[in-house]
């Protein structure tokens, strides 16, 4: 039986190892794939993304291949939501097959209007205080100078994507989606995270932590847990 792939887009800061210990918890019938962005993990050495459009742009083409293939399923989470919104709206528009479930985590949908804090702007030690807020860096690259010096550009830059970030036009899948969320989160507290319902013209199910915005690690083996049901039970 033919496994369903389940692309993995991550957080700012995050790269595609942030996922690899999901694999020994998905269901045998879902493949991990985990995306890895440009400018880290194996993809250290080259640059790091300008804008939204160019990240997209650029797992596209990692992926496009692949789409036509078999049944697959996107999970983003915060930064992560962003790219899978524009990726798939980028799927549509090339008239690629589809997604067969939708998983938007940690973060309100795009076409939510809010205040940004142009958090990226900030000198090194406030960026790194509001980064260090939100819960989920390890304190051995906090307390580590070298290690900071390489984390820190790449965060930077991915808080500008999702900062100057500007929504356009609209867009829907055909596919039922789940939201996931932290109820403690910041990120998402009283910012729409229940106007994902308006991004699919199927059911949308919403489930929420008591945790904040990193839940995904404390609930792992829940948040997989929902992601084997979703996906099991709509392809097989």
């Amino acid at each position: 039986m033919k496994q369903v792939k389940l692309f993995c887009l991550p957080y700012a800061g995050g790269s595609a190892a942030a996922f690899l210990n999901w694999k020994s918890h998905l269901d045998e019938k879902i493949e991990l794939r985990p995306i890895e962005l440009s400018g880290r993990g194996r993809r250290f050495s080259e640059p790091l993304y300008d804008s939204i459009d160019v990240a997209v742009e650029d797992i596209y083409s990692d992926i496009c291949e692949e789409l036509d293939q078999g049944a697959y399923a996107v999970f983003g989470h915060s930064m992560g939501t962003i790219l899978s919104y524009e990726l798939i709206r980028k799927i549509k528009h090339n008239k690629k097959q589809e997604p067969v479930h939708v998983f938007m985590s940690g973060r309100y949908p795009p076409y939510v209007d809010v205040e940004k804090e142009n958090v990226y702007l900030l000198p090194d030690d406030e960026f790194l205080d509001k980064i260090v807020e939100l819960g989920g860096t390890n304190q051995e690259v906090t307390k580590n100078k070298e290690l900071l010096d390489l984390f820190l550009p790449i965060l930077r830059s991915d808080y500008k994507l999702v900062e100057t970030y500007r929504h356009e036009g609209d867009s829907k899948v055909d596919c039922d989606i789940t939201v996931l969320n932290g109820k403690y989160d910041n990120l998402v507290i009283e910012k729409g995270v229940e106007r994902w319902q308006e991004y699919t013209t199927n059911t949308c199910s919403f489930y929420e932590f008591e945790d904040g915005h990193f839940f995904i690690n404390k609930f792992k083996e829940e948040v997989i847990n929902i992601i084997n049901n979703e996906i099991i039970t709509r392809v097989y």
